[in-house]
């Protein structure tokens, strides 16, 4: 008796030893930097200054083959000319597979532009692709095009005529029938974007190219996929060219733009379906949050607005939501640009979405060198926004909050004020002149201990009472961390 027991124990004993000595996983970085028309040597070369900023990922330009052009015009990287292969203004496949590993190397993870609604507008509007100059070219060099290659037989082409539907661009966006069949078109005589017929029982060989397409790009080391234009597919479709196992271990996120949150038209009509109809992996741009936002930090509107935008129906569930304060779309389309915040409200806003606990936030960098219109605009605003001091130090509070819970401690027109458990606080005046907010610091601090503004050069400030009074700046932002 005594010796079974005593082998019970040993057992015992033996089993709970991993458990004790096991590490802990600490907190993941999970900030997204979009490196917007980066060439994939450029985003190679950085990879380890990407990782030292804090980004735990890089979402890169579409690896596709798209018009390689003297202009190189951004939009061209968004118009495939085939998905068999990579070869854009940006590199080939050799190239991006040489940046996944860069960057794979120092922790970072690589996410994809996945474009697979629609083919390239050129050609008078044909719906022959890559077309009959483009197989001739792959004859002639057979050995470059195969390094290129990510799938398929090159020596015949992808998609016919009766893959698409029918050449009718898109007049009402408040058709979902019409947004999801038609072509996404610019003004005049514009044929618009060859637009791909979806999940058909009879005809799936459309389905089978994207499956084909997303799992070799997640064979090469991808894992995170920017679904551009999801609005525009079924969102069957898209559950149906997503690979389970892709779904399983991979981000992915959807681009559906829309002009509010729960209540909205368009929210209702395209992003709601998404949301309720896949699964919870499937994430989506917190457009909801970025219009909450740009409202927010209108003349006239009050912060308060956003201090929990979660119960009002603006913000995405926090584990589907990618949150941003712009995007390509925004500066460079002009139906888009009324959403693009003044400069000192943008960096208050990153502050915000850096400083919140919920979301996946991402970054935006322009990289894109080819002059207006159709390149950098805004005398290059946003180029090199990755790396600014206040940019990465925003992170590196994302980064230390991890896990830790948020707490709203005071809200009005002008400011907002939250806590992140016991260990950092952030702040943000919206307005033109100081303010000075009193909060309560009863178990909610940590006491006589000294909290760094990572933002400011200002002394640390030590709480040791039951109320704490603060003056925060004009336009200012906040983000303090206890030592």
């Amino acid at each position: 008796m005594l010796r079974s027991l005593a082998v019970f124990c040993l057992a015992l004993l033996t089993a709970l030893i991993p458990l004790a000595s096991a590490p802990q996983a600490g907190p993941k970085n999970d900030v997204i930097l979009h490196a917007f028309d980066w060439s994939y040597d450029t985003v190679a070369a950085r990879a380890a200054a990407i990782a030292t900023a804090g980004y735990g990922a890089v979402l890169v330009t579409p690896p596709v083959k798209s018009p390689i052009t003297a202009q190189c015009r951004w939009y061209q990287r968004y118009q495939p000319q085939d998905l068999r292969v990579i070869d854009n203004c940006d590199g080939n496949k050799e190239s991006f597979v040489a940046m996944v590993e860069a960057l794979k190397a120092t922790g970072v993870l690589t996410y994809a532009d996945v474009v697979v609604n629609h083919m390239a507008n050129e050609r008078n509007g044909t719906t022959t692709f890559p077309g009959p100059d483009t197989l001739r070219q792959y004859r002639q060099d057979p050995d470059y095009w195969e390094q290129q290659r990510l799938y398929g037989n090159l020596n015949q082409g992808l998609f016919s005529p009766q893959d698409f539907h029918p050449p009718q661009c898109i007049r009402d966006y408040d058709n979902h029938h019409e947004v999801t069949h038609g072509r996404i078109c610019g003004g005049g005589d514009d044929p618009g974007l060859p637009d791909l017929k979806d999940t058909s029982a009879d005809h799936p060989w459309v389905l089978h190219q994207r499956q084909q397409y997303v799992r070799s790009l997640y064979d090469l080391g991808v894992r995170g996929f920017r679904i551009d234009a999801a609005k525009h597919m079924p969102t069957e479709a898209i559950r149906s060219f997503m690979p389970d196992e892709v779904i399983k271990n991979a981000y992915v996120f959807a681009e559906i733009i829309t002009s509010g949150g729960v209540g909205t038209h368009d929210y209702g009509l395209f992003l709601a379906p998404y949301l309720q109809t896949l699964p919870g992996e499937f994430a989506a741009y917190d457009f909801p949050l970025l219009n909450a936002i740009k409202t927010a930090f209108s003349p006239g509107q009050p912060l308060s607005a956003i201090a929990h935008p979660d119960q009002t129906g603006n913000a995405l569930e926090p584990s589907r939501a990618v949150t941003v304060v712009t995007t390509h779309d925004i500066p460079y389309n002009d139906p888009f640009r009324s959403w693009i915040l003044d400069p000192v409200d943008e960096e208050l806003a990153y502050a915000y979405i850096l400083g919140r606990d919920g979301g996946t936030p991402m970054v935006f960098d322009d990289g894109t060198t080819a002059p207006p219109p159709f390149g950098q605009i805004d005398q290059g605003r946003w180029h090199n926004v990755w790396n600014r001091d206040r940019i990465t130090q925003m992170i590196s509070f994302h980064n230390q909050m991890q896990g830790t819970s948020m707490d709203v401690l005071y809200t009005d027109s002008c400011t907002l004020l939250w806590r992140r458990d016991n260990i950092g606080i952030a702040a943000i005046n919206k307005c033109n002149s100081p303010k000075t907010i009193r909060v309560d610091t009863q178990s909610r601090f940590k006491w006589f201990h000294p909290y760094r503004d990572l933002l400011t050069e200002d002394p640390p400030i030590q709480i040791s009472a039951p109320s704490l009074t603060l003056t925060l700046a004009p336009r200012s932002a906040h983000l303090w961390t206890s030592e």
